[in-house]
């Protein structure tokens, strides 16, 4: 195993001298194409290093250095391709930033997204095929902050918002990462947005129906997702609007019109 650190090129020198002082050796140092450099470092052990650099605030990872585990590894770090205005992927992905789409880098630690989960992608693609520059977009149960750093990437004025602090801290991050602005609330803000997105499960989506159509700027729409199929019919319902459904495997999203 080996250990991988993304840095921004200027900080290169500041990452090499932390994985020195973890105990680790740089072999390679790899550029991404415009994206953040990779430092590839041995280690006598791997994991506790991995460890203290992401708890000093390193976006550090172990990666298995050949063979079948090298390859499923690049697989499920491969990134997300949405459309041609939008791919999502890990800082540590490996490959070449200049031939796809403009990147948004999540580095999720304990918050949920990444951008790869069905329900995640339904929303980021309606993302990218409404949202527009300038407009305003809310975030709710903003978990690593993926769709509201897509929505800044793609020039909105996103706001995020979470119940659980750790979410909040991890899209403040992330946010800064990737050099995107996004407003942090603890609480929903009162609005109105262009468009309001929440994958947040049926059960939620439900109870913040009228919260959620309230902060919604005439003409706007809202993107519901974390749903099944089966649940369509009753999240629908609550809104009491014209929906659509969107549908990847065995998940669903909602987009609501409001008037």
């Amino acid at each position: 195993m080996l250990v991988v650190v993304a840095v921004k090129p200027a900080g290169a020198a500041a990452g090499e001298r932390a994985l020195a002082e973890h105990g680790a050796r740089v072999v390679e140092r790899r550029s991404t194409g415009g994206g953040p450099l990779l430092l590839f470092a041995a280690a006598s052990v791997v994991e506790p290093v991995v460890a203290a650099l992401r708890s000093a605030g390193w976006a550090a990872v172990a990666r298995p250095e050949a063979g079948g585990h090298l390859s499923a590894w690049r697989a499920n770090t491969a990134p997300v391709v949405v459309d041609e205005r939008l791919c999502v992927c890990f800082p540590w992905a490996e490959f070449d930033r200049a031939s796809a789409p403009p990147a948004v880098e999540i580095d999720p630690g304990r918050a949920f997204g990444t951008g790869a989960h069905p329900s995640t992608r339904l929303l980021l693609a309606e993302l990218a095929r409404r949202v527009r520059p300038g407009d305003t977009v809310l975030d709710v149960g903003c978990g690593s902050g993926v769709l509201a750093v897509a929505a800044a990437r793609l020039g909105a004025r996103p706001v995020a918002t979470d119940i659980d602090p750790g979410a909040l801290a991890a899209t403040a991050r992330n946010a800064a990462w990737n050099e995107t602005e996004v407003g942090l609330c603890e609480a929903l803000p009162p609005g109105p947005f262009d468009a309001v997105v929440a994958n947040i499960g049926a059960g939620a989506l439900v109870d913040l129906a009228d919260a959620l159509v309230a902060r919604t700027a005439p003409g706007g729409w809202i993107g519901l997702s974390g749903i099944s199929p089966a649940q369509v019919s009753r999240v629908g319902t609550a809104y009491g609007r014209p929906v659509e459904e969107r549908r990847d495997g065995e998940w669903s999203a909602l987009v609501v019109s409001v008037a």
